[in-house]
This record gives structure tokens, sequence and C-alpha cells, in this order.
């Protein structure tokens, strides 16, 4: 324990810089993790292999916002200790295995192969293990330690991620190092986060479940609007699955991973400030509170430009070389989805400012709006267009996403003004 102990430096006072950089490290490595994964898979198990991985992750990223169920969003706001982390800890674990489940149903109903199934499946669990991190991960943020965070993020992922790639380059075999990737994460979990958390707070399954229930309740609005804003994002990808084919899948997946770095940039910035944010909100110090949100903006739209000038000069060639593959056809794809990595981006400030602001009851409208028409153009666009037009349907659709959400916004600021 002492060695874990200095490993994630508990007994230290550590000063911001220290606390963002480490957190910065955990969240950087979460974001790449995805493209670490699909490029050594796409170099030494080919093409279909890699389509086969990405779709499994498309999905696994997809049906995992159920285990997370934005408890952490909750969880980090919660200054008042208003529940205990016992039910922060059982709630996430119901979510853990309804999400199993929904993804033993999803790829029962969709006829994949066996192997493809496993792929599938595997894929998921890895992410749950996620989600049950994502637990003692938010304790320690909400106790200021995201320096803890971070060490616990970059740990897991990092030494999990190396058994995959080493594994994959001696054996060759997928399953096989999937479920070596899965054993490495759910040991450090218990080494690292549980040994940890367990000296601070009380890990238990409680029984109350009355009020389980009512903690599911207030975060029920943000898990559904998550959920589907996961669907949103990965509708072009699922398009691209039905309507062109695993091969396709690799091409569309190596252009559409840079979008994310904006997306992990804005991360950075943004998610220590959480519980900052809130306090200054409930404090009345709607000043600082909206100078920090305009300032988001203003480096989000800096920093997209940065990307889309990076990915016009270089962003083919240099994706080409890390995917094996040629991808000369697609820069006006890779333009697209950067530009839509900066709208999406720009979308889960709204959508935090609106949780800060618990706001959320009819925000889930907004997205079953966008889904909804999500289902109707992503298809055709996609068979018709190809890879350019299922980056066309995606700018639509988070565009039409943010439009509604700062009308909604606007309508709530209007709305306490004439209250007060």
């Amino acid at each position: 324990m002492n060695i874990i102990s200095r490993i994630m430096g508990v007994d230290k006072t550590p000063e911001d810089k220290y606390k963002y950089i480490w957190f910065t490290m955990g969240t950087a490595c979460f974001a790449l993790a995805t493209l670490v994964m699909t490029i050594v898979i796409s170099r030494f198990l080919g093409e279909a292999k890699a389509g086969m991985f990405s779709i499994g992750l498309s999905i696994a990223q997809w049906l995992v916002t159920i285990a997370y169920f934005e408890i952490r969003t909750y969880q980090v706001t919660d200054v008042k200790n208003e529940y205990p982390f016992g039910y922060y800890f059982t709630l996430r674990l119901m979510m853990c295995l309804i999400t199993f489940l929904a993804s033993i149903v999803y790829v029962v109903f969709n006829g994949y192969s066996p192997e493809k199934v496993t792929v599938i499946l595997l894929v998921c669990i890895y992410k749950i293990l996620d989600s049950v991190a994502d637990t003692f991960e938010g304790e320690f943020q909400k106790e200021e330690r995201i320096d803890m965070s971070g060490k616990s993020e970059f740990y897991r992922i990092f030494f999990s991620i190396l058994v995959l790639v080493v594994t994959v380059i001696i054996t060759r075999n997928l399953i096989f190092s999937l479920i070596c990737m899965n054993v490495v994460a759910l040991l450090i979990i218990l080494c690292l986060d549980a040994s940890v958390a367990a000296g601070r707070v009380k890990i238990c399954i409680v029984r109350d479940y009355r009020r389980v229930f009512v903690l599911f309740k207030v975060c029920l609005p943000l898990a559904i609007s998550t959920f589907l804003s996961n669907y949103i994002i990965n509708s072009s990808k699922l398009s691209v699955d039905r309507m062109l084919g695993d091969a396709a899948q690799l091409y569309y997946t190596a252009v559409f991973m840079p979008n994310m770095v904006i997306n992990l940039f804005s991360g950075i910035i943004f998610k220590p400030m959480q519980t900052s944010m809130a306090v200054n909100y409930y404090e009345k110090k709607y000043k600082n509170f909206w100078h920090i949100i305009f300032r988001m903006f203003a480096i989000i739209a800096g920093f997209t430009l940065i990307c889309e000038v990076g990915a016009y000069i270089l962003g083919i060639p240099v994706l080409s070389w890390l995917y094996g593959v040629n991808l000369k056809d697609y820069k006006m794809t890779l333009l697209l989805l950067l530009l839509c990595g900066g709208v999406n981006a720009v979308n889960i400030i709204f959508y935090y400012v609106l949780a800060i602001m618990r706001k959320q009851k009819y925000m889930t409208i907004l997205y079953l709006i966008v889904c909804g028409v999500a289902l109707i153009i992503m298809d055709p666009i996609t068979g018709r267009l190809g890879l350019n037009g299922a980056a066309l349907g995606y700018l639509i659709l988070v565009v039409l996403l943010g439009v509604l959400l700062m009308g909604y916004i606007l309508y709530q600021i209007r709305k306490d003004r004439k209250r007060q």
C-alpha cells in the first residue's frame, strides 16, 4: 500500500500546475488510446480486422454512455456531499450490468459473425471497466485531486494498451489480445483506484435502493442526453458500416480520429473547472461564470482553425503513413470532420452549462430531435456521397444540435431574468 500511495501521491499537497500536468496526461492517454489501437491492429492484422475493431469501438463508445450515466458530472458538483460514495458506486455497478446486457442484445439482433460478436463484446467490457474507474476518479476530482484522477487514468490505459500492442504483434490474434488488455485494466483498477479510494471513502454496495433510485432519476436526463449525443457522434460511422462495409470503415476511422483531438483539447481545459464553475454559479458570481464560458468558445475556435490549416497541409500524408493505407481521396472528408469536432466541442460546453444551471430536464428532447434527423438523413447521404456524405451528414447534425442548445440556454436565461 505504501508503494501505491507513493505512485498516486496520496500524501502530497501538489500545486495546481502539477495537478493539471497529470490530468492532461491522463486525458491525452485516454484520447490517444483509440488511435494507437486502431493503427496497430490495422498494420499487423489487416484492414478487415481493423474495420471490425473500429465498429466494435464505435458501438462500445455509444453503449457505454449507459454505464457512465453522467454519474461523475453530478458527483463532482455534489459539493454538499448529499450522497456518500457508496451510492455513486452502487448506481455505477447497476448501470454497468445494464450496459453489458444491452451490448449482448445489440450484437444478437444485428446478426454479426461469431468473431465480430466476440470482438465487440470484449471492446464493450474494456469501456465498461473505464466507467468503473471513472467513479473513483470522480471522487478524487471532487476532493480537488485531479492529479490522482489523471494518474489513475494514465497508468490504467497506458499499460493495458501496451499489453494489447505487444500481444497483437506477437500472437497476431485480436481476440486473445483484447482479453489480455481487459485483464490488465481490471488489475490496475483494483490495485490503484480501489485501494487508494478505500483509505478515503467507504467502498460498498448500499442497500438503500430507494435513495439510489432518487440518484438515478437525478442523473437520468443528463445520461439520456449524453447517450443520444454519442449516437449522433457515431451515427456517421454506423452509417458507413451499414452502407459501405468494413474496409471503408477503416478509411473513415482514420480521417475521423483527428476531430477527436479538438474534443480532447477542450476537455483538458474544461473538465477540471466543473466543480469551481458550479460553485461560482451557485454563489451567483455570474460574471466569472460566463467569462469562463466565452473564453472557452474563443479557445475552441482558434484551436479548430489551427487544426484545419494543419490538416490541409499535412493531414492526409501523415494519416496515410500512420494507418498504412492511401487516404489521398479523403482530404475534404478530413476537413469536414475537423469542423464537426469544433462544433461538437461547443455543444459539449452548452451541455455542461445546462447541467450546472440544473436545466437539463428538457434538454433530452433536443437530442431526440437531432437523433430523429440522423435516422432520416445519414444512410441516404452516405450511400449517395460515400465518406464525404457521412461527414457532411455529421456536420448537419452537430450544427442543428448547437442551434437548439443555444436557443434553449437563451430561453432559460430570459425566463430566469423575468422571475427575478
